[in-house]
């Protein structure tokens, strides 16, 4: 009688947790960037609501973003001064923001996260 292998190899297992710690690597550096960007979402969505920020130009905006996102502990827009764009419409100011991060996830191999926010910031 001639007995059957039931369940997997070793090498099937040490195929599974290298799947399994690859994917928990990646989650490990992909979250915190998504996360972050929940922070500035609703730091931008909390601009038209508030009476502080409407009929400012564009440099106190600025600022006002700028201020919130310290706050919060988000540094990365300081020197990018370019993911902000300003534009002046007939219902108000309108501020679009285009960002990516880029990180390591093992040896040369990295992702990108690309994100837009927009939101229109009434006159008054």
């Amino acid at each position: 009688m001639i007995k059957k292998q039931r369940g997997m190899t070793a090498i099937g297992w040490l195929i599974v947790i290298a799947l399994v710690a690859t994917q928990a690597m990646m989650a490990l550096r992909i979250i915190p960037i998504y996360i972050n960007d929940g922070s500035i979402k609703s730091v931008l969505e909390a601009l038209p609501n508030d009476p502080e920020v409407r009929g400012k130009p564009a440099r106190d905006v600025r600022y006002f973003i700028d201020r919130r996102l310290q706050i919060n502990g988000i540094t990365d827009f300081e020197r990018d001064k370019k993911a902000f764009k300003f534009r002046k419409t007939t219902s108000g100011l309108e501020v679009k923001l285009h960002y990516e991060k880029r990180g390591p996830i093992f040896s040369n191999l990295e992702f990108v996260a690309t994100f837009d926010h927009s939101v229109v910031i009434p006159k008054s």
